[in-house]
């Protein structure tokens, strides 16, 4: 018996270690592979996280030097514009002081004549010389007359051409002045000029790295996103792993203590019915005298009949994974629209200008060029932009501070693409667009006169470089411009 129940002992020892045992061993495989997998997502997550922080501080740094370029920019074009300004004023200036010369050596010429004109009189006979006027003399008397004649014209006329002279050489040197002022002034207009080119070349690779920064920016942030998915989806495996294995084992522990309570059932009806055998074996005994007597004996068995199956069941634990979405995309489609409108007089809105470097209707791929674009190499920066002809100002835009070349495919997007503009009404249905403008000068509801200045040349909003793109519309619709500015052809060149 003991035998026995030792036995059993030790298969149910054996029955209890060898089941979590087995899936312990097989979970803690699977565990590893998962471990090594968040550790390897989680190495790329650090990478993709010391990119972003990096391109960060890059991205700040550029955008503010961006921004310092282009307020520098604007200082440099209101330099500029107040430069043109003082040039404009030193030549009408250097004008005046060459009228005056003019009317001076006039006046000389004028005072010659009368001299002569004097000297004709006195010697009717035609002579041509004081000397012969003089040898003429009837008298002596009439002698000391001719000479101090002569001498009292001579010094009269000489003194009134001297003075004049004397006014001419100073109205001479301050118009040298004038003039050496005016070529400092066109030099320190052309180093700006220069500077301003060199400062939007600067622009133009700033945010070339700028966009190249945010790119990159960009991707780390797309694969920071699609590891941290991978992450969170391994961990809710291992989640699910884990929970599958307490499962596993908690049925293993209930199959374990059903079979205890069974064999502890058992081994309490072994005893019990070993004490009903030891209680019969005691009480029976008999003896006899006179003759023999015998004793009989008992035995009892036990026999073990029962047989208790337990079977326990198992559960898995499932897992989820997540669906990813995409947003969609929109583009806005562009029109054009044409008109025609007769008329002429309009007068040039860029005076000093007169090439041009997009026609009206030029094709563009997407579309066609609704007006014309006046430019004029790098001088044209600055330049005034003056009405065509007098009217309203219906609307201005002023805001813009993207006063740099752009590629074609780049646009900063202020006013339409327009920029800095004005945008005037001259009633009977005719408007027209000054655009990409450095700055702007009027207002809206303030009424302009026919060459009245608006603002100054520029390249903001969606420009290559400094133009004015001079647009006009007949009751909304666009047409070309030339045909109000005719009487310009003859000066007008393109390619």
């Amino acid at each position: 018996m003991k035998k026995w129940k030792a036995i059993l002992c030790a298969a149910l020892s054996m029955c209890l270690l060898a089941v979590p045992a087995v899936s312990s061993v097989v979970n803690v495989a699977a565990e590893e592979t998962i471990e090594e997998k968040l550790a390897a997502l989680d190495e790329k997550s650090a990478e993709y996280q010391d990119i972003l922080d990096a391109t960060a501080n890059d991205i700040s740094e550029k955008e503010a030097y961006g921004n310092a370029l282009i307020s520098q920019i604007t200082v440099i074009n209101e330099k500029i514009i107040l430069t043109r300004e003082a040039i404009e004023k030193t030549k009408k200036n250097v004008a005046a002081k060459q009228a005056e010369l003019d009317k001076g050596n006039s006046e000389i010429d004028t005072q010659i004549d009368a001299l002569c004109s004097r000297l004709s009189i006195i010697y009717m006979a035609g002579s041509a010389g004081s000397l012969e006027i003089l040898l003429g003399a009837k008298s002596f008397d009439d002698f000391i007359d001719k000479a101090s004649l002569v001498k009292t014209l001579s010094d009269y006329d000489q003194k009134m051409i001297d003075e004049l002279n004397g006014k001419l050489d100073k109205v001479e040197k301050q118009k040298k002045t004038l003039e050496d002022a005016q070529k400092k002034q066109e030099a320190a207009e052309a180093s700006l000029n220069k500077e301003v080119a060199d400062l939007n070349k600067l622009v133009k690779e700033n945010t070339k790295m700028l966009s190249e920064l945010t790119a990159k920016s960009d991707a780390a942030r797309a694969a920071l996103s699609s590891t941290n998915a991978k992450t969170a989806q391994l961990e809710a495996e291992q989640a699910a792993q884990v929970a599958q294995e307490q499962a596993v084992s908690k049925s293993a522990q209930q199959q374990a203590a059903a079979q205890a309570a069974a064999l502890a059932a058992q081994q309490q009806k072994a005893a019990q019915q070993q004490a009903a055998a030891q209680q019969q074996a005691g009480s029976s005994s008999g003896s006899s005298s006179g003759g023999n007597t015998s004793g009989g004996s008992s035995s009892g068995s036990y026999d073990d009949d029962d047989d208790d199956d337990y079977s326990g069941g198992g559960s898995s634990g499932g897992s989820s994974s997540g669906g990813s979405t995409s947003g969609g995309s929109s583009s806005g489609g562009s029109s054009s629209g044409g008109g025609s409108s007769s008329g002429s007089g309009y007068t040039w809105p860029c005076p000093g200008f007169y090439f041009l470097s997009s026609l009206w209707n030029e094709d563009r791929t997407t579309y066609n060029h609704g007006a014309i674009d006046i430019a004029g190499w790098g001088d044209i920066w600055g330049a005034q932009v003056v009405a065509a002809d007098s009217g309203t100002v219906s609307d201005t835009v002023t805001y813009c501070t993207h006063n740099y070349g752009k590629d074609m495919s780049e646009s900063c997007g202020c006013g339409g693409g327009y920029g800095n503009y004005v945008w005037l009404d001259h009633g009977n249905g005719k408007e027209t667009i000054y655009a990409h403008l450095t700055s702007v000068v009027v207002s809206p509801g303030q009424y302009v006169t026919k060459g009245q200045v608006l603002g100054y040349v520029g390249t903001t909003g969606h420009s290559t470089g400094p133009h004015l793109h001079f647009e006009c519309r007949y009751n909304g619709s666009k047409y070309n411009p030339m045909d109000e500015l005719s009487a310009y052809w003859g000066q007008v060149s393109y390619y």
